[in-house]
């Protein structure tokens, strides 16, 4: 029986991560430097010490990061402040149904916790969770579980009993590591077949998970 759903956020809540992309790729212009989609697609999922991490490896580690970083974040905040928070297809619906149903719900983002909390405001859907585990807040980044763990004992919801909607491979991987139910909610990335072994599902809409949440 699921007493808890865990949400990741971007790519499964917010159709963000294909700004994100624009975002890593305008801020490399700024700073004279190519920013190829298959490296930011390598870190997709990851925290922000990970993505920090992947820089150095790959520009040095002399590359100031925090400075690049910090013209990339603002670039997305403007945006948020201007056009909103793109939101997926499903998510009110199932938000409302879960609310409805009194299953307590919680995000567990890698995105630290200003940015996250900013997104979750302006998209409006910040009340409808019981708890908030961020990628800042915890030792290890996806594709190890412990944002999904940290969330669940947040919610106070025995993680068996949780249900973890994740879209990144570093997330499903997690989500799988975490011991719920896991189901894939397919984004940009392809996730290999080999990564999906063993989830409890895939739908193509966070709509569709109302109709699994009956069955069982």
């Amino acid at each position: 029986m699921v007493k808890g759903v865990i949400f990741d956020m971007d790519g499964l809540m917010f159709d963000t991560e294909r700004l994100s992309s624009i975002f890593w790729k305008q801020t490399g212009d700024q700073f004279g430097l190519e920013v190829p989609v298959d490296f930011v697609n390598s870190f997709r999922g990851r925290n922000p010490a990970a993505i920090r991490e992947a820089f150095l490896d790959k520009y040095g580690q002399d590359f100031d990061y925090e400075e690049f970083r910090e013209v990339r974040t603002r670039l997305q905040y403007d945006y948020i402040r201007e056009k909103g928070v793109p939101m997926k297809k499903g998510l009110i619906e199932l938000l409302d149904y879960l609310k409805g149903k009194g299953i307590r719900m919680a995000v567990a983002t890698s995105t630290d916790r200003k940015l996250a909390d900013t997104m979750l405001e302006r998209a409006g859907v910040r009340e409808y969770f019981d708890a908030f585990a961020y990628g800042d807040e915890v030792a290890r980044s996806k594709p190890y579980p412990d944002v999904f763990l940290k969330a669940a004992e947040e919610i106070g919801v025995p993680i068996r009993e949780c249900l973890v909607l994740e879209d990144s491979i570093a997330g499903v991987k997690a989500g799988k590591a975490a011991g719920g139910y896991i189901i894939h909610i397919p984004d940009l990335i392809v996730v290999p077949q080999e990564v999906k072994e063993g989830i409890t599902a895939q739908f193509d809409s966070l709509d569709e998970v109302i109709g699994w949440i009956e069955s069982v």
